[in-house]
């Protein structure tokens, strides 16, 4: 602020103005923002003042008049103006005719300057100014200065650069402080394109991109299920590391939900806890209260402790599809928690564990792990030597039924081998598998006590191949590695013991060389195998790899007979071929924009693609990007999968965004996903509109009353949304890719290589 703390004037200020007009500042441009003046060549002490003119007269060495091209110093203080009076016995400066004034934090031109050394309150009248770091700007019938505060009184306010403003804020007084992230308003009205919207006794805005309390802008939805819904959160800037949010969300068809968030990070420790609360859901015959509580937690004890917690539960199954959510998608089929201990150090690894699978829909959940420990140990390599030691204990607890839990011991100690030069490397390893169960089930064909012991070998080579070439004027550098594995493990029949965490992984080009097919310890598939492929990357003369493709098979000396059912069912986890499907991969940037990314499994037996998808996408910006992209899925749950999409977000120009996203299912011929958004905004406010249409994803099936069982015609959702943005008093005004992120199918990159 200004605070000029009146003295006597320095003798060389005066003669400066009266001999050397050489270094006399040009006046300025009549614009709030134009302060550029040459500093005082000499010295100034602090709290100094020095005045520059290209005349002066001194009266008595008490009073000073200044004519032409006035510039008065002080600290990082500047007053420019054509003339002005210094009054040493009042302690007072006045300036007429025009004045400008800057102080680093707020700059003003206006008609006229007083400043009172008493008080040390200087006003300006009439006045434009503008905060010198923000877009913050306005006009006020007087401005007075403090080192305190800027009062403005008979005053406007908008972040609007633009002459007439879009928006602004009209009050009898507004105050800035210059330590504080907001400024404060009485009598306030707020006016869109000069029509007064909102009168508000009381106001407080930001004045930079800090967080402060307050009201966020409100949305306004609608849908087929909720009918109108209006959320108007409110949110709590608690101190620099914590804050919380409460929304109440109206919903014409269900009633008003509460939601609400709280953050927290500390050196240490840092997470969120998330409720959201309807009581007496109108929709439902059975007026039940809906809920969603959310808590994600880490801490970092010290060097070798930390802890993780990550847990979300809902009230009903159709929670999500009735209010979707911000940690699990409209499309998942089950919620996990998990919750944990670590303590690393020296090769060594402690963890103490629990975890567990929420199905949603009418199926029997699996069972929590209640809790795991392990411990786990492995050696630093010693000529080419290396020994891990696996340990597991779980106790595992069915969620439907208490009387049936398990007790899982095991221990796998392997000792592994492995050479590396730049043009090869290869391994082998030795597995000793060893687990004891202790089961209590009302399956009689689960043993009371199991002990298993399997042997398990594994030999890998990989080669490491590249040349160089010319290809258009351009260097390049290819990479090829083929490799090969061989896998070995005796089979035991394993149907006396029950299925706790275990079920058959996907597979990928990488996944081909585990030494598992299966996750979990339930089942341990016999092996007599032989694994091959190859991976070839191409590199630009900076590195950058451009495409990647991955080729890979398995050949099966034997039929594998485990599975995770009965032996008397054929499920898909038995293997009954010579030879696995032909797995592929591909990921290529076909240039700057376009980019491709495709993964196949295919079935040389049925002569079919078991599996697929792909995603071809242009790509300027998150502002300019389209995609389309295919998957296809077969015997997944007795049925085939498959469905073509489109996703795009678009920047008309600077104004405008369009963005859409469809998603078609060939195999039921229906649109499962639809979502079309424009967004028009410029530098003062936005706006955004979207519509969808969405399956509406029913899981309880029994005594449902708000959406009719499977065997009925498929129903689906739709829905409008509207968000206006007020640039300035918001924090949202950025691309439509959100809104595709939080569809059903949100969207995700395509193209992911190492750098």
């Amino acid at each position: 602020m200004l605070g000029l703390a009146f003295i006597a004037l320095p003798a060389h200020a005066v003669q400066t103005a009266e001999i050397d007009t050489n270094r006399v500042c040009q006046p300025a441009a009549a614009n709030a923002t134009d302060f550029s003046y040459p500093e005082f060549e000499q010295s100034l002490a602090q709290d100094e003042v020095a005045v520059r003119s290209q005349q002066a007269e001194i009266f008595n060495d008490q009073r000073a008049n200044f004519f032409g091209d006035v510039v008065i110093q002080r600290n990082s203080q500047w007053l420019m103006t054509e003339s002005a009076t210094v009054d040493q016995t009042e302690q007072t400066i006045e300036a007429k005719n025009g004045v400008r004034f800057t102080d680093g934090f707020i700059n003003v031109t206006g008609d006229s300057f007083y400043f009172d050394g008493n008080s040390e309150i200087a006003e300006l009248r009439q006045t434009n100014y503008q905060m010198a770091s923000t877009n913050a700007r306005g006009t006020a019938g007087l401005l007075q200065v403090s080192s305190e505060h800027v009062s403005l009184l008979d005053s406007s306010f908008t972040t609007c650069p633009t002459p007439n403003p879009a928006w602004q804020l009209t009050a009898e007084r507004i105050e800035i402080n210059e330590t504080s992230d907001y400024g404060k308003a009485w009598d306030a009205k707020l006016r869109l394109f000069d029509v007064p919207v909102f009168y508000l006794p009381y106001f407080t805005f930001p004045v930079n991109d800090s967080k402060k309390t307050g009201f966020l802008y409100p949305t306004i939805d609608s849908s087929s299920n909720n009918g109108i819904e209006l959320e108007t959160p409110y949110y709590f800037n608690i101190a620099p590391n914590m804050d919380a949010t409460i929304a109440p969300v109206y919903t014409s068809e269900r009633g008003t939900m509460l939601k609400t968030e709280y953050r927290y990070l500390f050196p240490e420790h840092a997470g969120q806890v998330n409720i959201e609360y309807l009581p007496n859901d109108r929709a439902r015959e059975d007026r039940a209260d809906r809920y969603l509580w959310h808590i994600n937690h880490a801490t970092q004890f010290n060097q070798n402790w930390s802890a993780f917690i990550d847990a979300t539960q809902i009230s009903d199954d159709n929670y999500l599809n009735d209010f979707g959510s911000d940690f699990a998608g409209r499309a998942d089929t089950h919620l996990y928690r998990v919750a944990q201990i670590d303590y690393l150090s020296s090769g060594w690894h402690f963890q103490l564990r629990s975890e567990d699978y929420e199905l949603l829909g009418q199926y029997r959940s699996p069972y929590r792990t209640l809790p795991q420990l392990s411990l786990n140990y492995e050696t630093e390599p010693a000529q080419g030597f290396k020994l891990n030691w696996s340990n597991e204990l779980t106790y595992f607890q069915d969620q439907a039924r208490s009387s049936n839990y398990a007790t899982r011991a095991h221990t796998a100690p392997s000792l592994s081998y492995s050479f590396e030069q730049p043009a090869y490397d290869a391994e082998a390893e030795i597995t000793y598998l060893l687990t004891h169960y202790l089961q209590q089930n009302e399956n009689s064909q689960f043993a009371d006590e199991v002990t298993r012991a399997l042997p398990r070998a594994r030999l890998r080579g990989r080669l490491h191949l590249e040349r160089f070439y010319q290809a258009s004027g351009d260097s390049f550098r290819q990479t090829l590695e083929p490799q090969v594995q061989y896998l070995y493990v005796p089979y035991e029949n394993q149907q006396s013991i029950g299925i706790y965490d275990t079920t058959l992984m996907q597979d990928d080009y990488n996944g081909l060389f585990r030494p598992q097919r299966f996750s979990g310890l339930d089942r341990i598939a016999e092996a007599n195998q032989i694994t091959y492929g190859a991976s070839s990357s191409i590199f630009d003369e900076k590195e950058r790899e451009l495409l990647r493709i991955s080729v890979g098979q398995i050949y099966y000396f034997d039929e594998s007979r485990t599975t995770l059912l009965s032996e008397r069912l054929n499920d898909r986890a038995q293997i009954t071929s010579s030879n696995s499907e032909w797995v592929a991969d591909i990921n290529w940037a076909l240039s700057p924009q376009w980019s491709l990314r495709s993964s196949v499994q295919y079935d040389t037996e049925l002569n079919r693609t078991r599996k697929s998808q792909s995603a071809l996408e242009y790509r300027q910006s998150d502002r300019k990007l389209v995609q389309f992209n295919h998957r296809k899925a077969t015997n997944i749950l007795n049925t085939d999968i498959e469905q073509v999409g489109t996703q795009a977000v678009w920047e008309l120009n600077k104004q405008w965004q369009v963005a859409a996203n469809v998603y078609y299912d060939l195999s039921h011929d229906r649109v499962n996903d639809a979502v079309l958004g424009m967004q028009y905004s410029n530098c003062c406010w936005a706006v955004r509109v979207s519509a969808y249409r969405r399956i509406n994803r029913n899981f309880e099936t029994a005594n449902n009353f708000a959406i009719q069982n499977n065997s009925n015609p498929t129903e689906f959702d739709n829905g409008v949304s509207l968000q206006f943005i007020i640039s300035g008093l918001s924090a949202d005004s950025g691309s439509l890719i959100e809104m595709l992120e939080s569809s059903i199918y949100g969207y995700r990159r395509p193209f992911y290589l190492s750098n």
